[in-house]
Order: C-alpha cells, then structure tokens, then sequence
C-alpha cells in the first residue's frame, strides 16, 4: 500500500469514528441514567454545566483500547456535584474528567469508587482534571474515603484532593483479590492539598494496601504528585503492599513521613522533602525489607523520632500482621540531607510495643548528609549493628566525621528550581539501578550524593502546586492564598441584645467586629464557623453576657475550621443569675475540626456553677490551637475542661496550647484538664506551653490537680508562679518531653516528676505581690530571676 493510500484509509477511518461517536449532553440524574444505558466505544456522555444536587452517578460501561468512553463536564469545573453525590466507575477503556465534588459527602463511603460493586471493577480507566474539596463527613470520627482504586491498569492524574478533616484515607489503593493485585495502577501529577491534623490514626493522604494483605503485590506507581502541609498524621503515605514505586514527588511542609509501613520492595527515588524549618515534617520512614531508596533530597526538616530525615524501626518478635516486621535487605543510597535537625533515626521505636529486633543487612551507601546546624546526624535508640554505613559524607556543626562508613570530601551548595542544594564531586560507588540522579541527569562518573551534575538543566521537572492537578483549579496552594487572602471587613457594633449574635451570624470570612463600652447581651448561643476576631474598639473593655431562660449555657460555640479570636474583652458568666452561663466557650460536639480560639487581653470571670468551665471541649473535637495571652481569669469553677476523651486510644481534644502572662484566680477545680489516655504514635501526642504565669488559690478543693496533663507528649512550664492552693498535686509530669523550669511554688505542692519529665531551678519563696496586683514587686526573690532575665511570674 503506497503513502497517499495509507493516508486516506487513516482519514476514511478518522472520518468513520467521528460519525459514530456520539455525545449525549444530560441536564440531571434522569437522562443520565438513560443515556448512560447506550454508550458505545468512542462516546461521550457529558454533564450540563451547573450544580448536580445529591447526584450518585454510576458509570459502568466497556469502551476499547483505542476509543474510551468518557465521563464529562460540559465545561471543566462548571459542574459541581454536591450534597450526597458520589461516582462510581466499572468496566473497561473509561475516562472521566472535569468534574468538582463540593459542600457535600458521599452516602457511599467513598467519593470516587473504581468499582460499583464487589464483583465488578475498573480496568484500564482514567479519573483527570476532577476535584475533591472539602467534601467532608459533619463528624470528624465519621470515616471515609475519597478516592478507592480496585481493579489494575487505572490512572488518576491531573486531580486536586484537599480540605479533609474527618477519619479516613484520601486516597486507598485496594490490591485484595486477583482482580486487583499487581494492579499497576498511576497516580500522577496529583495536587494533594492541606489536611489538617486529624488527632488520630487513619488520616493518610494515600494508603496502598492493608496489614491484612500487606504480603501482596500491588506494583502501583505514585509519580510526580505535589503534596502540601498534608498532616492528617505521621504516615503522609502508608504503604502497605509490595513492589510500589514512589518517585519524582515533593512533600511540601508536610508533618510525617512517607511510610513503609507493610509490604516489602518498594522504590523510593527522586522525591523532594521540603520542610523550610517547619516543626515536625519528615522524610522516608523505614520497616520490613527489600526496599530501594535513593535520589531524594530532604531539606530543612524539623521532625524528630518518627518524623526525622530517615527512621529505621525496630521490630516486634514474631510480629503480627498489624505489628513491625524486621527491616532487611533495604540500600539507602545517593540521598541528600540538608539542614536538618534530625538526619537519621536508627532504631527508632524500641522500649515500646515489645520493639526489640534492630534491622538487619541494611546498607547505607554514597549519602551526602551536610546538616552544620545539629550536633548529632545519627540518633542511635538501640544497638546498630546490622545497619552498615559505607562511602557516605556526614558534615555536622562538628565538621565532617570520620567515623566508620565515612569519607572526607569538599561539599559545594548550589541551588536546583530555587531551592539550595548541597553537592559534591567525591565518587560514589555505582549500584545498577542508580542510573540517573534526583534531576534524571544520566550519572557517568557517579558521585555522592542525590545530585550528579550541577551545571546540567533537569531533565526531570520538580512536581510544584503550578504543574500539578487541574489548571483552573488550585484553591490550596500556598501562592494561591496569599493572592487571595481577605483581610475581611471591619464593623462597629453599639451595646444591645443580641446585635452581636447577629453580627457574628452575618459575618464573612475574616471579618473584624470592634466594640464599643457597654454591654452586649446574647438570648441564645453564638456561633462561630468562620474566621472571626471581636475586639474592644478602646481601652475600656466591652462586657459579654448570656441571659437565658436555659440551663447549662455556654456562650460561643466554634465548629468547623473557624478561627475565632476575642481581644480586649470582658466576659461575665454571672453565676447568681437564675440561669447562669455554665461555659464562656464549647466547640462544636459534630463539626469542630482544626479551629482555633484566641483569647487575648481580655478578663473572663465568674462561670462558677458546679462543673461548668470557661472552655468545654466536646469528645470527638480537635482544635489545632488554644492561645490565652496577657488575660484574667477569676472566680470560676474549672478553667479549660479537655478531658472527653476518655477510650484511652491516643486521643485528645487540642494539638496546641498556650498559656503567657496570664492570670488564674480563685477557681474551685482545675485550670486544665488535658488527657491523653492510651498512645497513637500517629498523632504528636499534644502540646502545653506555659510561661509567665500566676496560678493563685486555684483547686481549692482538695483531690484536685491544678494542671493536669495526663499523657501529654510535650509540656513546657515556665517562668510561672503557684501561690496559695489546696489542691492536693500542683502540677505532675510524665515522660522526657515533659519539663517545668524557673517555677515558684508558695503554699503549693511541689511538682511531681515521673518516666524523665525533668525541673529545673524550682523555688518556694513568697511571690511579694505588689498591692492589689499580681506582679512581684522589686524586692520579691522572684524579680530578674526568669529564664529571660524578667520576673518570675508576669512580665
């Protein structure tokens, strides 16, 4: 057959393929469901721009190799489906795209399901250019998933996943039976957006596999996808089956790590950790055996234990599927450390769950660590024997090591798609599969290192929040939200009834509500759902009050992500009312994930009926941050009530709190009860930070404890003074994050220490208040004694 003829049968046949292709453009879930019935290879069933209310759309057809059948919007990211709407796909040679999953859940446990049922699945079909945002379950407990791979040979690329607050992984691969092992399935150029911390176990971004099946081959590949502040929990990715590939991704100041959790021989190569010296992010965490690492940079991370540069775990005897299993046989290789605060864990996780098996035949090979601003690149938790270093430059504050498995060699800095990178022309060892460097540059004569050439231009293109998910689409990303951040409006509120509640239900995002004096009364509870901040508009503080015909009120309730500042305020519980308020804030008992309350120069007094508090958190609720600055609290009850969570499965009620130069007077119970019962090693474990100040006649009932922190990973109590109680325990801490420094306890039990929580400089002198103040007076033993050269007590 001659060229011109060739060329006409391929027009004849383009020609017969336009004709018979057809598009069905649908306006609801009734036609859908008719034309979905008469899709033929080649066709195209699109959805009519606009809001798809409750759509459970089910796209179960066979298109062929050459000819797909697709999944539309009439214009990408004009169709939102949202309330209870979901999509599920099965069949072969399918492609859905441009589609937005909104204000809404999915009734089926998963958003997006590569299968309608248990029998049929997705083969050879493609999800791209769709967005999950924010399509959240009310109830942070509640679990589900976004994405469920079944089936082999499918495709997600090109997608935003962002904004998922409650239980469950955003995206799960699922290689359970033999129509889904050795599944081969892509996940590519994905915008894998913010995921706040979840508090527990089972807020992954990505999980392949399960403990259950962890021995099967799954084979997916996870390629060249941008994950930003994804800190759901420790594990970013959980991997939890064999022979996956994990490369050419940036995690992007995320907190945790990519994990090997189960499953053996998997790639990890290429992959960019960007912490920019932000707390708790984390590089590649190691268990069980076969596993290649190499290529991967890790810059200015701050995570330690679990989250440090590189983790290598201690093992469980015998270990149960859901357990630790030895790491043998891995090569860590060609990597780059820089800048970070802890480079290599070995060992990590023994003296707890019977972790006593180090690793074993593990090599690490050819690795630049040039990290001047640590003492310590390697943390040893056990013995390291069977981890063997070989060829490696190791640059501490110290200079370079010496030690065994060390080499000497000038180390360089240059800078690779805007970011420093440390690079050196010593030679490295070669091994058969590092072929190419972190930027795909073929590596001739191989040097240490993830960088091979510095003045060659990249082959491989880093994964950014530009490159990444759909091009119309990035509400998440960092350079997104500085061009469209709100400062919000500013309104001015006279005194009244219920003109605050009003003002506050009215808001938008970021709105500032200025006070003027007086008193501003509330008939029913305020609440908060957005970023809100109210503040005196003078000096004279403004005065909040409920007054209702109910009992056990609470004044402001937070849910969702909001942010609610309060500033120069007075709030009055009034508890000689006939129906006094019992707290000043709750958070929401079904919606409150990640909010924030800030309280700040403010007085808030008198919430002194029997087991009410000036802040009630609700079981199931987790607050990224309580911060109480430059405030007075008095005469109340109990003071922060963080105690409702009470399975003793590692969870608690907030990650942060914050307590300077602040006062508590006169409360018959606690100021804090923050619990943590049990241990989840997903989640940091809380944080109390106390500084600057005054804890007087607090627990003046006798069993009480004035701050209780059970089970609190970190706690720092500082500069602070404990004055006149009765409480039977001032403060106890527990473990070697735990520690009081420069306190002063007059008329208060000494602080019990237990499991290496430590004190330092504690003192029992008379605070010598000044009159009608709470400040030391220059005499007092206290003045100039604080760690910042300040008084003990308020600065």
């Amino acid at each position: 057959m001659n060229t011109r003829l060739l060329i006409l049968s391929f027009i004849i046949l383009f020609i017969h393929f336009s004709i018979s292709a057809k598009i069905y453009k649908v306006e609801n879930t009734i036609q859908y469901q008719e034309k979905v019935k008469l899709l033929l290879p080649g066709d195209t069933i699109m959805l009519a721009n606009g809001v798809w209310k409750d759509a459970q759309l089910v796209f179960k057809a066979n298109g062929e190799k050459d000819k797909y059948i697709f999944l539309e919007a009439e214009t990408p990211g004009k169709v939102t489906l949202e309330g209870k709407s979901g999509l599920q796909i099965s069949g072969k040679w399918l492609q859905v795209s441009g589609l937005v999953f909104i204000n809404g859940n999915s009734p089926k446990g998963t958003v997006i399901d590569f299968r309608t049922n248990s029998r049929n699945y997705a083969y050879n079909c493609i999800v791209t250019n769709c967005v999950i945002d924010k399509f959240n379950l009310a109830a942070k407990d509640s679990s589900d998933h976004w994405i469920g791979l079944y089936g082999k040979n499918n495709t997600i690329e090109y997608c935003y996943f962002g904004g998922k607050t409650n239980l469950g992984t955003t995206l799960v691969v699922w290689p359970n039976d033999s129509n889904s092992i050795n599944n081969h399935h892509l996940i590519y150029r994905n915008y894998f957006g913010p995921r706040p911390r979840l508090g527990s176990n089972g807020g992954e971004t990505i999980r392949i596999g399960t403990s259950q099946v962890c021995t099967n081959s799954s084979a997916s590949i996870v390629e060249g996808n941008y994950f930003e502040h994804c800190n759901g929990e420790v594990e970013i990715i959980s991997n939890k089956s064999g022979d996956n590939i994990y490369s050419n991704n940036t995690f992007f100041e995320c907190e945790g790590c990519l994990t090997l959790r189960h499953g053996n021989r998997a790639t990890v190569c290429g992959n960019w950790f960007i912490g920019n010296d932000k707390e708790n992010t984390g590089g590649v965490r190691v268990i069980n055996e076969g596993h290649l690492i190499y290529n991967n940079y890790f810059y200015k991370l701050r995570g330690d234990n679990f989250r440090s540069g590189l983790t290598i775990m201690n093992a469980i005897p015998n270990s149960p599927a859901n357990g630790y299993a030895p790491v043998k046989n891995v090569v860590i290789a060609n990597n780059t450390y820089y800048d970070c605060a802890f480079p290599w864990a070995f060992g990590a996780g023994f003296g707890e769950r019977d972790r006593t098996v180090t690793a074993q035949s593990t090599l690490l090979l050819n690795n630049l660590v040039y990290c001047t601003n640590t003492d310590e690149i390697i943390k040893h938790y056990d013995k390291t024997d069977g981890i063997i270093l070989n060829n490696n430059i190791l640059v501490n504050s110290k200079g370079i090591s010496n030690e065994t498995g060390c080499v000497p060699g000038e180390v360089k800095m240059t800078k690779v798609w805007g970011v420093d990178v440390p690079y050196t022309t010593v030679r490295a060892k070669k091994l058969p599969y590092v072929k190419y460097d972190l930027v795909g540059e073929v590596r001739g004569d191989a040097v240490i290192g993830a960088l091979q050439n510095k003045d060659e231009k990249p082959a491989v293109v880093i994964a950014t929040s530009i490159n990444c998910g759909p091009q119309w689409y990035k509400p998440g990303s960092v350079e997104t939200q500085q061009k469209t951040k709100k400062t919000g409006k500013i309104t001015t509120l006279k005194p009244g009834t219920d003109n605050l509640y009003q003002a506050v239900k009215n808001a938008g995002d970021g709105d500032v509500l200025l006070l003027s004096e007086g008193e501003y009364v509330a008939t029913k509870k305020i609440i908060v759902l957005k970023n809100i901040t109210i503040k005196a508009d003078s000096d004279k503080k403004p005065v909040l009050l409920l007054k209702t015909d109910r009992e056990n009120g609470s004044l402001f309730e937070i849910g969702g992500n909001a942010n609610l500042r309060i500033q120069g305020i007075a709030i009055n519980g009034d508890s000689k009312a006939e129906f006094p308020a019992k707290y000043a804030f709750i958070s929401s008992k079904d919606a409150a994930a990640g909010y924030s309350l800030i309280i700040d120069n403010c007085e808030i007094y008198d919430f002194n009926v029997l087991s009410g508090a000036i802040y009630k958190a609700y079981k199931g609720s987790v607050a990224d941050s309580i911060v109480v600055t430059n405030s007075l609290f008095r005469d109340s009850y109990r003071g922060f009530s963080l105690g409702e969570e009470k399975d003793d499965i590692g969870k608690y009620s907030v990650e942060n709190i914050k307590f300077d130069n602040t006062i508590f007077t006169h409360f018959a119970q606690y100021i804090i009860d923050y619990y943590r019962g049990g241990n989840d090693e997903s989640t940091l474990g809380g944080s109390l930070n106390v500084n600057h100040c005054i804890f007087d006649q607090v627990g003046n009932d006798e069993k009480q404890t004035i701050l209780k922190s059970t089970g609190i990973k970190n706690v720092a109590i500082n500069n602070s003074v404990f004055n006149n109680s009765m409480a039977k325990t001032s403060v106890k801490l527990s473990g070697s994050k735990n520690a009081i420094t420069n306190c002063d306890f007059n008329g208060c039990p000494k602080p019990k220490l237990e499991d290496g929580a430590k004190s330092v400089n504690i003192l029992f002198l008379n605070p010598d208040f000044e009159k009608n103040s709470f400040k030391s007076s220059s005499k007092s033993g206290l003045s100039g004694k604080s760690l910042d050269g300040s008084n003990i007590g308020l600065r």
